[in-house]
């Protein structure tokens, strides 16, 4: 499959399928290549199911090195293997964190993953009027008789996941009050700085908060939230900032950036039904 040389390691990244030139439909697949994009190590996207994959979700990895391949599932076991096995630098001793630091940025990846995201695919698939969007730009290119039936079925095992996670069982308005606790809260934090922890370059917390904005603006299916976001200069300005620096191949979502910003100095807000669809 790789044409890439056998001596230096070479990340395969297996996720669900990604449209060309812009993030990825999963925030965790997004956020394991911006770090691998980062970290400047080889890599190519594989295209996978989650019930094909080791924990039955994407990401996961195959990873050479040392003549060697290895499974690695979970983006955060992927980050630290290759941070452990010295195949990339880590960013966070690059920018010598401290111990309190690094657990105040595991903290937010926690907070981020856990509580945010969640709250956010709730969104996306409970809400008829969102799953309806959602499942137009995942399946839109299949044709008709296989589309309904696959996109009935990723609903159905999405909305079990998330109900026994247990972020289904909150009302609408309780999970996104969720979300609007979670912007108030990034946003007070990245206030002011170029980067979390005010450093000269990204940490891996920066690569995790990315990899999910860049998600949640990719699509349409979750307007609550990219509302809020299309709102605020400070995390449309790091969103451009890590775009450019990592994916300047997104020009449609540096689009909706440039728009959302244009409109907030023009009419003082933003709103998603503004700005081009990233289908």
């Amino acid at each position: 499959m790789s044409t890439v040389s056998e001596s230096r390691p070479h990340v395969i990244l297996w996720g669900v399928a990604k449209p060309p030139n812009a993030p990825s439909s999963s925030g965790f697949c997004q956020k394991l290549e911006a770090f691998l994009r980062f970290s400047g190590i080889s890599y190519e996207l594989g295209e996978t199911v989650p019930r094909k994959a080791p924990k039955g979700k994407v990401p996961f990895a195959n990873i050479r090195h040392d003549g060697k391949t290895v499974t690695v599932a979970d983006s955060h076991f992927i980050i630290c293997y290759l941070v452990e096995n010295g195949l990339v630098k880590d960013p966070d001793t690059i920018a010598d964190l401290t111990p309190v630091q690094k657990g105040e940025s595991r903290a937010w990846q926690a907070y981020i993953e856990e509580v945010l995201y969640s709250a956010i695919v709730r969104d996306r698939w409970y809400i008829d009027e969102n799953y309806a969007v959602t499942a137009g730009e995942i399946f839109g290119s299949m044709t008709w008789p296989v589309r309904p039936v696959l996109s009935w079925f990723f609903r159905r095992k999405v909305t079990q996941a998330i109900w026994n996670a247990g972020m289904g069982r909150h009302s609408q308005e309780d999970a996104q009050s969720l979300q609007k606790e979670a912007f108030e809260a990034l946003e007070a934090r990245m206030s002011g700085h170029l980067y979390f922890h005010d450093t000269e370059q990204p940490t891996r917390i920066d690569l995790t908060i990315y990899g999910f904005l860049a998600n949640t603006l990719a699509t349409n299916g979750n307007p609550y939230w990219a509302d809020m976001v299309l709102r605020s200069s400070t995390l449309l300005e790091f969103t451009k900032r890590m775009t450019t620096l990592l994916f300047p191949e997104y020009e449609l979502l540096l689009r909706r950036i440039e728009e959302a910003v244009s409109g907030s100095s023009d009419h003082g807000s933003a709103s998603t039904s503004s700005v081009c669809s990233l289908e």
